[in-house]
């Protein structure tokens, strides 16, 4: 019969066991805070001795060029400028992004009738497929915003309609995702054979909670 400090030293030794010190699988150990490995530079913040500073630069094709008129006479003897004559005395330039706003672009069948009886349509082109549709630049930035900055998908179709006033749902901001992915997949399959066919191969797995869940990704990964 075990004793108490025998069931103790089993129970103790069963929670510490993990993958480092046993055969446990990685993910067995649960989701752990990590620590930082940056270490203090010591410097103070802002820019620092020596660095490269960054400018606006002048553009040598504006937008939209503003001239502010002269007067019509002469502030001290009233007689008439030579307007034509006047030159450029002093350029500075403001940087803006467009107020928000989208194209609409209509596409149009032309259908004629022969004389002979004969009907003759023209064609839209690929691509055009619904009566109404998004482009490829509004499918493009859905999949930007979700898929490259991270934003969930109700927030990206609220940030496309408070910067351009377009209205487009979570749902279809999943459908351009999902057609992006399979736009995509061919390529994925071809990186898929390369690490296969690899040398030396790096798998590796990352905890992360979803819904207060823990999950795991995990990623296969060569020098290139």
């Amino acid at each position: 019969m075990l004793t108490l400090w025998e069931r103790l030293e089993a129970l103790e030794s069963k929670v510490a066991k993990n993958s480092l010190n046993s055969s446990q699988p990685p993910s067995s150990d649960g989701l752990r805070k990590t620590n930082s490995l940056r270490e203090p530079s010591g410097n103070k913040p802002g820019g620092q001795p020596g660095h490269k500073r960054s400018t606006l630069k002048r553009t040598a094709e504006p937008t939209v060029t503003i001239d502010y008129p002269l007067p019509r006479q002469c502030t001290r003897c009233l007689s008439t400028l030579p307007l034509a004559q006047a030159v450029v005395a002093e350029r500075r330039q403001v940087i803006d992004v467009p107020a928000g706003a989208f194209d609409v672009i209509e596409h149009r069948t032309l259908a004629v009738t022969c004389c002979c009886g004969q009907a003759h349509m023209s064609r839209f082109p690929n691509g055009v497929n619904e009566p109404v549709q998004y482009c490829r630049n509004v499918r493009a930035l859905a999949v930007h915003l979700t898929q490259g900055q991270m934003l969930p998908y109700a927030r990206a179709a609220e940030l496309i309609a408070d910067l351009y006033g377009l209205t487009v749902s979570p749902a279809t901001v999943l459908a351009c995702v999902a057609e992006a992915s399979a736009a995509l997949q061919p390529t994925a399959d071809q990186m898929a054979e390369h690490l296969r066919a690899a040398p030396v191969l790096n798998a590796d797995e990352s905890g992360l909670r979803v819904a207060g869940k823990l999950h795991w990704l995990h990623i296969a990964a060569s020098g290139r």
